[in-house]
């Protein structure tokens, strides 16, 4: 039991492992200097002590445009000089080592009554436009400093334009502490073109999706693997989740419709439960359960989907970012069953790997359990 809640306390992070990310950005960069629209979720500049705290047991009415109505004017105002200094601290630029400074407009207060946007899980966004320049003859490095308090990354979609001013469109996540070279200033002040997010860098979002960020993912994975870890049962199982994940990421992504992570989320971590839990009666693979992956990668597709969509994917060009974060999910998922022989060779043949087989699925089943309580309470 103090395996089981050492593995409960490692793993509480990761309970939504899909949420958007509550900052992003993009960002148009020219000669002249630069501009930036950057949206913030709007409960998360709210002060502690408010008197209108949003309800995190409501889910569906969450900070949403009626908890932005009832809010008073003193309120919205200590949210703008919350976010004023959040974006102070935590966006900062710099040009050949001298910071830049920048001016901010809160797009929303532009109207007496603002109709605010909302995420895909009805949730309200501050909107904040952010501008500035540098002197005409400043060079160097452009680099941009992500500072947030919670170690959160931010989303960047920077424009840069090429020699015919035709905007190239980079797709980044700017971790935090980490300086990141955004494009060179020449000593005439010119902007080098910054380079397209090419399919190796999709590639390496897809991976690192499930290495080292999907616990939850990795879990399923392994489930499938003790199974039967054989060769022939296993490409029968991802050959199905394969598939069945593809569809739904391109589907999603694609717009062609959308469910919310309250929903989704549960149930990636229900199917982590199932498969961990049914490996401890099932000894072989039956062709039905090749049937039910199938039916869970759909589920896992919609996962995949939210974070492709947080990486803020450029209007009118998803064939590469599709192929290349799938081609990265994969070869994820291969480098987690590639990890689980090579710790497990030893003794795939002998009676020691019945009893690893069943206390594996039952702390897959378990902590999948636990997943699945936390995502529809929290």
């Amino acid at each position: 039991m103090k395996l089981v809640s050492l593995i409960f306390s490692l793993c509480s992070a990761v309970l939504l492992a899909h949420d958007v990310n509550q900052v992003k950005s993009e960002m148009k960069i020219a000669d002249a200097g630069w501009q930036a629209q950057v949206e913030i979720e709007c409960w998360a500049l709210y002060p502690e002590d408010g008197a209108h705290l949003p309800d995190e047991n409501d889910q569906d009415n969450f900070a949403g445009a009626d908890w932005m109505k009832q809010l008073t004017q003193a309120e919205l105002t200590k949210m703008k000089q919350t976010a004023e200094t959040y974006l102070k601290d935590c966006f900062q630029l710099t040009l050949g080592g001298e910071k830049l400074s920048y001016e901010i407009e809160f797009l929303d207060f532009a109207v007496p009554d603002p109709v605010w946007k909302l995420t895909e899980n009805g949730q309200a966004v501050y909107r904040m436009a952010l501008r500035g320049t540098w002197a005409a003859d400043a060079s160097g490095a452009l680099q941009l400093q992500w500072s947030d308090y919670s170690d959160e990354p931010l989303s960047l979609q920077l424009h840069t334009p090429d020699a015919n001013g035709v905007d190239q469109i980079r797709v980044m996540r700017v971790l935090v502490g980490t300086p990141e070279v955004l494009t060179q200033v020449s000593a005439a002040g010119k902007v080098e073109q910054a380079k397209k997010t090419s399919l190796v860098e999709w590639i390496v979002h897809g991976f690192q999706h499930i290495i080292p960020k999907g616990l939850d993912h990795i879990l399923f994975i392994l489930g499938l693997f003790l199974l039967q870890p054989k060769i022939r049962p296993l490409l029968a199982q991802s050959t199905a989740f394969t598939i069945a994940h593809s569809i739904t990421l391109g589907m999603v992504v694609a717009g062609w419709f959308t469910v919310p992570s309250s929903i989704v989320e549960p149930a990636i971590a229900l199917s982590i439960a199932y498969v961990g839990l049914e490996n401890m009666w099932v000894k072989e693979l039956k062709p039905w359960r090749v049937l039910l992956i199938f039916a869970l990668g759909l589920l896992h597709g919609m996962g995949f989907a939210s974070v492709m969509k947080d990486l803020e994917i450029p209007a009118g060009s998803i064939f590469t970012p599709l192929l290349g974060f799938n081609i990265g999910v994969e070869c994820g998922q291969l480098a987690v069953l590639l990890g689980a022989f090579l710790v497990t060779g030893a003794i795939l043949q002998r009676p020691i790997f019945a009893r690893v087989r069943w206390v594996g699925s039952l702390l897959i089943g378990l902590m999948g359990l636990y997943w699945t309580i936390e995502r529809i309470v929290g």
